[in-house]
């Protein structure tokens, strides 16, 4: 028997039973499809986390004090000082660093902080953002003026985010009239005592959150109103700086030689790396997980093959009779069981690519309504995955038939002819 008739045979076969052969086979669409759906995810989340962290640059370095409270939620009952302080010389210093595009300094107001937005005689409790521009969340949306100017003065500004203006009965037709406007932010403590602070209104942004953004000098006075001190920086330094380097390269020569100095640095890059890393360990396991039902879909091809060899023993024997070599008959069975499982593979593929265009048209309508900028696809059909979940379901048909195919090549001639 040639190879071409040993394919045209095996897909004969495939072919005389469709119902045991689709049944046989479905094993494999639903191992595939599983397969496809939680790899091509993983695969489209890998393609966001690069796309968002390259979009707000890799070359940006957040840079903290070591030791003690840091960050703008810190426990109020910490009282460890921080072990390495960031002055107002160290931002100068690298300021004038070569390589160094920009540099911002952050101060946060401590997590207990109880502040509040009054304007004409409304009040509403709010939220602060830092100085860097609102949204600043790589997953969110950067959020853009609807009235005004989302640039802040040296001091004595205030932005607005559009949940923040309605919270205190500003229409969105007033946004307009509300720019130069002063408001007041009031901070409240757990004793009762409050401050005020005037502010002049610069813009609105688009941001539904109930948000306000004010200048470091600003926030400095605030909080050294809630330390009842005037040296806060001095003893404490800025809560963060944020450092955008010339290059890629730049930013991690600044981490080495900061983190040197003794400063804590977090990177995009590290950040990105860490997290290209958990998916990955996340596809494994998810190929894991499909590969236990495609391996489950060996059981009902090998039985439908073993079913197959009992009802065509007389068949064999006459095949052997004619001149078939053990080799021939093994290749022609393996084949009939490689093809339900590249028919199974074929199906799932379809089917998982297919259900991923949905869940994608699903998750935009989700991101739009809740104003994230993830605009990619979520579930990502990869060639690379759509080839090795086809040559994976081939090969666990061929594995699945190895034994019923060496059983068939090893029945006697005279004792198959004379099966009933």
């Amino acid at each position: 028997m040639t190879i071409r008739d040993q394919v045209r045979t095996a897909l004969s076969n495939v072919g005389r039973r469709k119902l045991r052969s689709t049944l046989a086979s479905l094993g494999v669409v639903v191992g595939t499809l599983t397969i496809v759906i939680m790899v091509s995810l993983a695969s489209g989340v890998r393609q966001q986390i690069n796309r968002q962290f390259e979009s707000i640059g890799l070359d940006r370095l957040t840079v903290t004090p070591s030791g003690g409270r840091r960050g703008p939620r810190f426990n109020p009952f910490d009282t460890a000082p921080r072990k390495k302080l960031i002055t107002a010389q160290d931002v100068k210093r690298w300021k004038a660093l070569p390589g160094v595009a920009k540099v911002t300094a952050e101060i946060n107001l401590p997590g207990s902080v109880g502040l509040e937005l009054k304007w004409n005689g409304t009040n509403q409790s709010v939220r602060m953002s830092g100085g860097e521009p609102m949204g600043g969340n790589p997953f969110q949306e950067t959020p853009k003026p609807v009235a005004g100017s989302l640039d802040l003065p040296d001091s004595g500004g205030i932005i607005l985010s559009q949940g923040a203006a309605q919270s205190v009965g500003v229409t969105t037709n007033d946004f307009a009239k509300l720019i130069g406007q002063n408001v007041e932010a009031l901070l409240h403590t757990s004793r009762g005592e409050t401050q005020s602070f005037t502010l002049r209104v610069q813009g609105v942004s688009q941001e539904r959150s109930k948000i306000i953004q004010t200048s470091v000098a600003d926030r400095l006075a605030m909080k050294n109103w809630w330390f009842n001190s005037t040296n806060v920086l001095e003893r404490e330094g800025y809560d963060s700086v944020s450092i955008r380097a010339a290059d890629v390269s730049r930013a991690s020569a600044l981490t080495a030689q900061l983190k040197d100095d003794g400063f804590q640095v977090q990177s995009l890059e590290i950040v990105m790396d860490v997290a290209n890393r958990i998916v990955t360990a996340i596809t494994v396991m998810f190929t894991m997980i499909g590969s236990i039902a495609l391996l489950v879909a060996t059981i009902g091809i090998a039985n439908t093959m073993v079913m197959a060899i009992y009802e065509r023993t007389r068949e064999i024997g006459i095949l052997k009779a004619m001149g078939a070599s053990r080799r021939e008959i093994r290749q022609m069975f393996m084949m009939e069981a490689g093809f339900i499982g590249l028919i199974g593979g074929v199906f799932g593929l379809l089917l998982g690519w297919v259900l991923g265009l949905g869940l994608n048209q699903a998750i935009q309508i989700v991101m739009k309504y809740r104003e994230l900028p993830l605009r990619g696809n979520f579930f990502v059909v990869t060639p690379t995955l759509a080839l090795g979940v086809i040559l994976f379901a081939t090969l666990i048909g061929l594995v699945a038939g190895l034994l019923p195919a060496q059983r068939a090549a090893k029945l006697d001639p005279l004792e198959a002819l004379r099966h009933e």
